[in-house]
C-alpha cells in the first residue's frame, strides 16, 4: 500500500518543514508514503471562489480512477 498526502500550498516555516520532511522520512522506512504539494499559478490574481476551485481542479488531476480516497 501506498499513502500519499497532498496539500495545498507550502509552508514558508523553516522550522515546520523540517519536523514534516523528518516525518515523511520515518514513515516512508515502514510504508509507502508521500507528499506532493499543490500549488495553483496566479493565486494573488483569483478571488477565494476561483481559488478553490483551481484547487480542486488540481487535486483531481492527481487522483487515478482506480485509487481510493479517504
Amino acid at each position: 500500500m501506498k499513502i500519499t498526502l497532498l496539500c495545498v500550498g507550502k509552508t514558508d516555516n523553516k522550522h515546520l518543514e523540517s519536523l514534516i520532511n523528518d516525518y515523511v522520512k520515518r514513515l516512508s522506512k515502514s510504508i509507502g508514503f508521500s507528499v506532493e504539494y499543490i500549488e495553483p499559478r496566479n493565486v494573488k490574481k483569483l478571488k477565494a471562489r476561483e481559488l478553490k476551485k483551481a484547487e480542486g481542479e488540481l487535486i483531481l488531476q492527481k487522483l487515478i480512477k482506480s485509487q481510493r480516497t479517504i
